[in-house]
């Protein structure tokens, strides 16, 4: 099982959780992803790990309420526990050590993938511009976590 640590809605369809992972949380990278599974009757998901903190042991998980498993995942709350809680999964987005500059481009909750790979190239050192696009200003979200890892910031 794995605690969920916070919870935050980010706008009306979009949930972000820390979730108490630390055995994931150690061996994270950009682009991976987890499998949940709620309870025992509840089908088995993959989400993308937004963000990760090793010293804590947590894993961020966005997501967006689309069918039956993302509703009862979203009506948990901090202090409860997913049954099954699986990763990282898949292979991490390549991230070439020397980039100098580089765009980093996302869009709606695809911003929940862009943002790792944004904050792993700017603590690389790398010159990073942000391009990240919404249908409406209610549904911007990471807006000051792509603040903190860009050089510049463009919200559209």
């Amino acid at each position: 099982m794995a605690k969920i640590i916070r919870k935050e809605r980010l706008n009306p369809t979009v949930t972000r959780m820390d979730v108490e992972a630390p055995l994931i949380a150690k061996k994270a990278q950009p682009g991976q992803f987890i499998i949940l599974r709620i309870d025992d009757d509840g089908e088995r998901i993959p989400l993308t790990i937004g963000d990760y903190d090793r010293e804590k042991g947590t894993i961020t998980i966005i997501f967006q309420k689309v069918g039956l498993t993302t509703e009862l995942l979203d009506g948990l709350e901090a202090g409860d526990d997913i049954l099954d809680f699986v990763g990282p999964l898949g292979t991490a987005t390549e991230v070439e050590p020397d980039v100098k500059r580089v765009a980093v481009i996302g869009g709606g909750v695809g911003c929940a993938i862009a943002y790792p790979i944004a904050k792993k190239l700017h603590q690389q050192g790398a010159e990073v511009h942000s391009v990240v696009g919404f249908r409406n200003t209610d549904l911007v979200i990471l807006q000051e976590e792509f603040e903190a890892v860009s050089d510049k910031l463009v919200i559209m």
